[in-house]
């Protein structure tokens, strides 16, 4: 360091060296790679840290490894390190990351390696579980516990089993030596060895192997092969519950030839398949007893009552165990029941509780219910008693007891008799925990209820869950509960006289409750005098509301039956005109279908059935002679039965009175006009009379005509009319070929002429 001013510089002083402080790497090692070397071994390599990131002296590394599952942390020197004790099975696949480290701390993980995978070796894991039996005098079933798929070391796709067995000799073979049977499949799990020699001692073992070679080897069985274990089961098994715990075998042996030599015995398995009783499940395990060979009966005691068991047998001898017999099933007959659950002792008032239990674990059979028992515990000439009462139920309230006095209960359930009771005591009246005694009760009379007001007291260990309300007559010496509220703390309640029975004198007290029992209850100062029975049924009902009076619902039921026949009614009427209309409307669609000629000849007829007078005259002998439709030179269409005859024309209904329809006709003589034979006048006239008289009593101003819009004129056309005695629609002065016939129209519409 120099000085310097405008003149020049001072010498420089002496020469300080000092150094940075260090901190964590900045950046981990680079090129990180890794290749596996065996089936357990990875060798990883990686660069150096850039000296601008290292921020201080490297001391080591960390080289982070594993599989997803777990992993596992190597410190080293250097640039490249040698993973050992690898997991030797297919599934490590792994990739690695480094971190570099100095006095300071770590680095972050560098980027992760390629994923690498250990080499395929030879199983890594002994066979166990190996089992042999002889079968017959020469041969031998050898069984055992397949190795999993990890304990493969990534080539499980050539694996096997090898089993090696050799006679037993004081000079040991070779292992390359020993005869052995390969069997491929990771899965297999027995062979049958056979063709073995006869009464000698061989040692099996077994192997499991794949292409990179052959597994440790299971430790060695020996067996002796000359006697087989028996091929046949027990014969005619029987099983007979004798007694709750006892069940009675019967059996008969193997058939001779599947003996194989002499039996030593028989075993007999037994396994729970059933119980009403509780059972934890490590006790459902399958028990064993062994008879000797001479025994063709045995009994199984000790056994749980009315519970359900499955049993075989076997016979067995020295070469080993024979098949067992198929399973049979029994059951033990009922027995008496167990204990029940501890008393529970709740909702303990003044003069009732309520008590429960658990039903017995060791039911030991169908249970049919429990006697409850109770007493006073001490003995009082007054109330001492004792009472026994039945239950279905795991539980029982007990009403009428004495206040503030200590009860004994026992509880038994019940199958067969009655079993053991379980007992317990209980005081009536307030509990350890219960809230204080409420204080300042007072009695207020209105004109429908008591008015109740009070003070509470402490709340105990639990909140005020709320209230019994209790009342007793003057000469009576029990209290009766006339509400219990649950709806938390109050200082005020109302009693209806209805809850209540008229010109009786009450006396009333308040007990508070929690979750622990009762207070200690606050009594009125005061008796209270109900109001009298008439009173009740006459005098408080003025005081109800307008809507629980007599004349209000009387007049609610009137209203609604006037609203409902209105309703009926309208409905019935406009059914009735929409039925009428439809059939107008049907009838004017069959109208507009005729012709021209028939809407003519129909018009005719109705003009003269309303102008009868006129239209005819007598002839000679007597006799009407009748100017008909059939003046048009044709007969009149015959409808058929039941269908309404069709409109006439709009051009021939007269829309006027009738003396304007006797303008409208014409009588211009030199009118041309057409003739009709007096045969024809005749047919028209006897199938035209029935319909008349329907038309002539038809009122123009029905309600029905009303509402179908039908005018009585217009009906009348659509029927034919009989010609009447009075009239004709010709002179005897005109020739009986000359006959005239007008139409008929409106005051402003043009004659039509028809000839």
């Amino acid at each position: 360091m120099t000085a310097f001013n405008d003149v020049g510089s001072s010498v420089a002083s002496a020469v300080a060296v000092e150094g940075t402080r260090e901190s964590v790497p900045s950046l981990g090692p680079s090129n990180v790679t890794a290749n596996a070397t065996s089936s357990t071994t990875i060798v990883v390599k990686w660069g150096e840290v850039p000296f601008e990131h290292r921020n201080g002296q490297i001391e080591g590394f960390k080289v982070l490894y594993g599989p997803v599952s777990r992993s596992a942390t190597v410190n080293t020197i250097g640039s490249s390190v040698q993973v050992k004790d690898i997991p030797n099975n297919a599934t490590f696949t792994t990739t690695l990351s480094i971190q570099a480290t100095n006095d300071i701390g770590a680095s972050g993980w560098s980027a992760e390696s390629a994923q690498v995978r250990t080499l395929s070796a030879a199983p890594s894991k002994a066979v166990s579980g190996v089992k042999v039996v002889p079968i017959t005098t020469t041969s031998v079933r050898v069984t055992w516990d397949p190795l999993p798929i990890q304990h493969w070391s990534g080539d499980h796709s050539t694996g096997g089993y090898r089993v090696l067995f050799q006679p037993v000799s004081d000079f040991p073979t070779p292992l390359q030596q020993t005869p052995k049977q390969d069997v491929l499949g990771i899965e297999v799990s027995q062979i049958i060895l056979s063709d073995l020699s006869k009464d000698h001692n061989y040692e099996i073992l077994v192997v499991g192997f794949n292409s990179q070679g052959i597994g440790p080897t299971s430790p060695p069985i020996p067996v002796y092969v000359g006697e087989a274990v028996p091929t046949g089961e027990p014969q005619h098994v029987e099983a007979a519950s004798i007694s709750p715990t006892e069940v009675r075998l019967k059996w008969t042996p193997p058939v001779q030839s599947q003996q194989n030599g002499d039996l030593l015995g028989y075993k007999i398995f037994y396994l729970v398949t059933e119980s009403v009783n509780e059972v934890n499940s490590e006790d459902l395990v399958e028990e064993l007893e062994v008879v000797p060979a001479s025994y063709t009966s045995h009994s199984l005691v000790f056994l749980d009552k009315y519970t359900q068991y499955r049993i075989q047998i076997l016979a067995f001898n020295p070469a080993g165990d024979g098949p067992r017999s198929s399973p049979i099933t029994v059951k033990t007959m009922q027995g008496l029941p167990g204990l029940v659950g501890e008393l529970k002792f709740t909702e303990i008032t003044m003069s009732s509780l309520r008590v429960s239990w658990d039903p017995p674990k060791k039911k030991n059979g169908e249970l049919l219910g429990y006697l409850v028992t109770y007493e006073t515990a001490e003995q009082n000439e007054k109330f001492s008693k004792q009472v026994k009462q039945k239950v279905t139920e795991a539980e029982l309230t007990v009403q009428g007891l004495e206040e503030e006095v200590t009860y004994t209960f026992s509880v038994r359930a019940q199958t067969l008799d009655y079993g053991p009771p379980v007992k317990g005591n209980v005081t009536t009246g307030p509990q350890e925990g219960s809230p204080a005694q409420p204080k300042l009760l007072s009695l207020a009379k209105t004109v429908a209820s008591v008015e109740m007001h009070w003070a509470n007291g402490a709340t105990g260990k639990g909140p005020i869950l709320g209230y019994y309300i209790q009342c007793k007559r003057k000469d009576d010496t029990r209290w009766t509960t006339v509400i219990r509220t649950s709806n938390g703390p109050l200082e005020e309640f109302s009693v209806s006289y209805q809850n209540l029975l008229p010109s009786t004198s009450y006396i009333f007290r308040v007990i508070a409750y929690n979750t622990f029992g009762i207070s200690y209850p606050v009594y009125s100062d005061d008796n209270v005098l109900t109001p009298s029975k008439l009173y009740l049924e006459y005098g408080y009902l003025q005081m109800k509301p307008f809507y629980r009076q007599t004349w209000f619902m009387v007049a609610l039921a009137a209203s609604s039956i006037i609203v409902i026949i209105m309703v009926v009614a309208i409905l019935c009427v406009k059914s009735k005109s929409y039925k009428y209309k439809q059939e107008a409307q049907k009838t004017l669609e069959e109208s507009m279908a005729m012709d021209i000629d028939d809407r003519q000849q129909l018009a005719m007829e109705l003009y003269r059935s309303r102008h009868a007078t006129g239209w005819g005259t007598l002839n000679s002998a007597g006799s009407t002679r009748v100017g008909t439709l059939e003046t048009l030179g044709r007969k009149t269409p015959h409808l058929p039965p039941g269908k309404s005859p069709p409109r006439p024309s709009p051009a021939c209904v007269a829309y006027h009175s009738d003396e304007e329809s006797l303008k409208c006709y014409d009588e211009n003589p030199d009118d041309s006009s057409v003739t009709e034979k007096p045969s024809e006048i005749s047919s028209s006239e006897s199938q035209g009379s029935e319909s008349e008289n329907e038309s002539v009593r038809s009122d123009p101003h029905s309600f029905v005509n009303h509402y179908a819009n039908v005018n009585d004129t217009l009906r009348q056309s659509w029927k034919r009319q009989k010609p009447k005695r009075n009239y004709s629609s010709y002179t005897d002065s005109e020739p009986e070929g000359k006959k005239r016939v007008r139409c008929f129209s409106p005051p402003n519409a043009s004659h039509s002429r028809i000839n």
